[in-house]
């Protein structure tokens, strides 16, 4: 847990709090989160939780080793496509491979596409927002149109039909949340 001591000092840091105004806030003494702030300790999940809700962060926030980075960018050329209806439906995955929990994804829809989606894992809820034109997603057997400017939320594992009836090309932004 050598995270914790770097994400607590940081984030007590942010907060703008002393160890003594932390230590009496979360009900600790201040010696507790002193040591805390030491690589190598191995303190009670009641401890972290207390320090956490003072902090108000998660638990993951304090004990999961911080990036490299505090962003990452994704180019063209790290981005990944799939094609379907031959080229007539595209996805590009926008969100970097590594992100846990979410896929983002730009589509186009040429006119009169129609594409099967494949389901996500149970749990799993699509956000659909069309940025162009009017798709239509049939969930369940169940047509939705989403002319330009709205946005439908259903459960990706569901049985999902991505279609472009129109004449003009469709362009929109699929996120895909695992982990609600």
């Amino acid at each position: 847990m050598d995270a914790l001591a770097d994400n607590l000092r940081r984030l007590r840091k942010q907060a703008d709090l002393t160890q003594a105004q932390l230590a009496e806030a979360a009900g600790l003494p201040r010696a507790t989160v002193a040591n805390l702030e030491q690589p190598g300790m191995n303190p009670s999940l009641a401890t972290v939780m207390a320090v956490a809700k003072v902090l108000d962060v998660t638990v993951d926030e304090l004990v999961t080793p911080v990036p490299s980075e505090r962003y990452f960018l994704t180019t063209p050329s790290t981005q990944q496509d799939y094609r379907a209806e031959h080229g007539a439906f595209s996805a590009r995955m926008v969100s970097p491979i590594t992100s846990s929990g979410v896929q983002m994804h730009h589509v186009r829809m040429a006119p009169g596409c129609r594409s099967v989606g494949r389901p996500h894992p149970k749990g799993a809820q699509e956000f659909f927002l069309t940025l162009h034109g009017t798709a239509v997603i049939t969930i369940d057997d169940e047509p939705v149109t989403v002319p330009a400017g709205h946005l439908v939320q259903f459960p990706g594992h569901r049985k999902h039909i991505y279609a472009n009836p129109g004449q003009d090309a469709v362009e929109a932004v699929s996120v895909v949340v695992l982990h609600l």
